[in-house]
């Protein structure tokens, strides 16, 4: 019942204010889904974030494109998931503004975890593959950040590669665990190209899925059955 008034409050509350995906809400006799994720898309509007190298495509356009993706994948998988954008636009016309929706949106009560995605860029060129980065100290997040990476680097045929600690707003903020998603690098000529494929970008997506469920599931720990007393 707790999970479904919470779902049921979020909501209401982000139909008020920043625009959502159409979605319908929980009814409190409902079944509620067995998770309940926070997805953040890096950047939007004025905030472009960082720029392709050779094509100029924008950060923030990439973000929207794979975390949608992300977001269907964790829904088909018994996730209710709460984004916080679903268009092009920033969610105020300031950056200070922007992230202080964008916090409150990620400090939702009751969220299981928070999953941030964005794009990386460097200035060596060659320097590729994805990264995740947790909340240094955040044992939780640590083990949310690695699940992820571990489904990332197994999906995209990458060697094996350990998460980062870090201190960054998006993983700062939540009181659930929560990691930041580097897909891949802007910089480099090849991730460039293949971040704008549908393809690859379903490949991203689902590792992400994977990882944040695995991760969820081994929380969770093993069903436990009473034996009946004697």
């Amino acid at each position: 019942m707790k999970r479904s008034l919470t779902l049921l409050l979020s909501f209401f509350l982000l139909s008020c204010g920043a625009p959502q995906a159409p979605c319908t809400p929980f009814s409190l006799d409902a079944v509620p889904p067995k998770y309940f994720v926070v997805l953040d898309y890096g950047h939007g509007g004025f905030d472009r974030g960082a720029s392709g190298v050779d094509t100029g495509v924008a950060e923030s356009d990439l973000n929207l494109l794979i975390g949608e993706c992300v977001a269907r994948a964790l829904e088909d998988r018994d996730c209710y998931v709460l984004r916080t954008r679903t268009s092009a636009d920033a969610l105020a016309d300031t950056k200070r503004d922007d992230m202080a929706k964008r916090g409150a949106i990620l400090c939702t009560e009751g969220a299981d975890c928070t999953v941030s995605i964005h794009m990386n860029k460097f200035s060596d060129r060659s320097v590729k593959g994805p990264m995740c980065y947790y909340q240094a100290g955040a044992a939780e997040g640590q083990a949310l950040a690695q699940s992820v990476m571990d489904a990332l680097c197994s999906s995209l045929d990458r060697s094996a590669r350990l998460s980062n600690p870090g201190d960054n707003y998006v993983t700062r903020i939540p009181t659930a665990p929560s990691v930041l998603v580097e897909c891949g690098f802007l910089s480099n000529p090849e991730e460039e190209r293949l971040l704008q494929e549908p393809s690859y970008q379903q490949r991203i997506a689902d590792a992400v899925a994977e990882g944040v469920l695995t991760f969820l599931q081994q929380k969770e720990g093993p069903s436990v059955t009473e034996e009946p007393s004697k």
